[in-house]
């Protein structure tokens, strides 16, 4: 448990760089005449809308686990029975299934932000 927690502490910041590395990529749109041109099979054209689409996409899987890991957290509780060393390991668990929950809901709006200003600023 420990190691996941701590697995998901230090991979949110790298995605979170990832997103806003990825955001300042070319965006010009491809048009038919184009040579060096990426055709998405998906029907994403540009790295905004993949990097949202991907965001939106990772909120999408987390909130369900998340949301594991909170009633878990209440399951802990429950079970401490006033015992002070369970219940300081309920309230971490907690802490940091919110501090999870924060950081992605973070990334998943700077990206958003970030998108949606290169976009208006590139037309």
């Amino acid at each position: 448990m420990k190691s996941l927690i701590r697995h998901i502490i230090f991979t949110a910041p790298i995605v979170f760089i990832l997103c806003i590395v990825v955001a300042h990529a070319d965006t010009t749109p491809c048009t038919t005449s184009s040579t060096n041109c990426f055709q998405s099979p998906t029907g994403i054209m540009s790295f905004q809308n993949f990097i949202a689409a991907a965001m939106s996409a990772m909120v999408k899987i987390s909130l369900p686990i998340i949301t594991v890991f909170i009633v878990y957290s209440g399951f802990l509780f429950v079970t401490a029975q006033g015992r002070p060393a369970q219940l300081e390991t309920a309230r971490r668990n907690f802490f940091y299934s919110v501090l999870g929950a924060l950081l992605i809901l973070a990334a998943w709006v700077l990206a958003n932000l970030i998108g949606s200003t290169v976009t208006q600023l590139l037309g």
